[in-house]
């Protein structure tokens, strides 16, 4: 069974990493997939391995005010802007499922939502857990022709989009996996492996989502009785290009939390977050500051995280009454 299983992992780890060189040749340059800056403290934005991990089971609300204060001259009414839920629930030891549904929107009139249905399968060997996961879902782009941007006339999208809204769906899929102990982890995972590709049904345009892979870890460090540092990162790649983050978040009692981290090429993060009515619910927030192209942006981008644990269920046992010939209990 050692065997068996020890085979499983590494035909799990193969498909992921040939994947990854079977589709890197195909470079893409569509829009990728949207970016939070507390993915730290929401473990299922990252990977699908980790839905319903240590029986955990929680719903989350992310909104993310991208550039905040940004508007155009040229283009639509509206801000930059995503909004995720997701849920993750055990339903048992050794599995989980997930949920999630994500909105990105721009002023330009375009807008990307994504609905998946997340699984993992969680498998306890020697001092550490395996997590395996996948993702199915759609995939939508609209285009609003009545707000959208011609820059190239002779873009074939422009008879597609001229004056009215358009909009497609495709199937999505997505593999991740996660090794963990009780102080630190690591993962890999690899989104949109099918690449979905919007033509609008007009077979003159063809816009691909990204490929995007990913490495991901974290530990846990104790600094007293009082005080813990998680150090975290991400590293992705898409595009041909390699996209490194990361940083760390200051705990204290386990309660509160202060953080800064950093993406490369992009901007500068601070975090804040507390866990009240007994850790049941999880507040956070992060404030980035742009530190890459900030002449034709918002310095500033802001990101709201709220998350609730569910308890688990305890079954009561129904008391037997106790009967006497004086009195009766329950």
């Amino acid at each position: 069974m050692t065997f068996k299983m020890s085979r499983l992992i590494k035909l799990y780890f193969s498909l992921i990493f040939g994947i990854f060189l079977l589709l890197n040749s195909a470079r893409t340059l569509a829009q990728q997939s949207p970016q939070f800056s507390i993915f730290s403290a929401n473990s299922n934005i990252v990977n699908p391995a980790f839905s319903g991990w240590k029986s955990n089971n929680y719903v989350a609300l992310q909104i993310r005010d991208q550039w905040s204060g940004y508007t155009t001259s040229t283009d639509g009414s509206g801000t930059l802007g995503t909004t995720w839920i997701a849920g993750s629930f055990g339903i048992t030891p050794k599995g989980g499922i997930g949920i999630q549904f994500y909105s990105d929107k721009t002023p330009s009139g375009v807008t990307q939502q994504s609905f998946q249905i997340q699984g993992a399968y969680h498998l306890n060997k020697g001092n550490g857990l395996w997590s395996f996961g996948f993702s199915v879902g759609l995939q939508t782009k609209s285009f609003d022709g009545r707000a959208f941007r011609v820059r190239d006339p002779n873009d074939p999208l422009v008879n597609l989009v001229s004056g009215s809204p358009v909009s497609q769906t495709q199937p999505d899929l997505g593999l991740g996996a996660v090794y963990s102990t009780d102080n630190w982890q690591i993962g890999i995972t690899a989104d949109h492996i099918t690449s979905p590709t919007f033509d609008f049904n007009g077979g003159t345009a063809a816009m691909p989502l990204e490929r995007v892979f990913a490495i991901h870890g974290s530990t846990e460090i104790p600094l007293s009785d009082y005080f813990d540092v998680l150090p975290y990162a991400l590293v992705r790649y898409y595009s041909g290009q390699i996209v490194p983050e990361g940083g760390a978040r200051v705990y204290y009692n386990k309660l509160i939390y202060a953080g800064a981290a950093y993406r490369n090429g992009d901007a500068a993060m601070g975090l804040l977050g507390v866990s009240i009515l007994q850790n049941k619910l999880d507040i956070g927030y992060s404030m980035d500051i742009t530190t890459s192209n900030a002449l034709n942006k918002k310095p500033l981008s802001h990101e709201i995280f709220l998350r609730f644990r569910i308890p688990e269920r305890s079954i009561k046992q129904k008391a037997s009454p106790i009967r006497t010939p004086r009195f009766r209990i329950l």
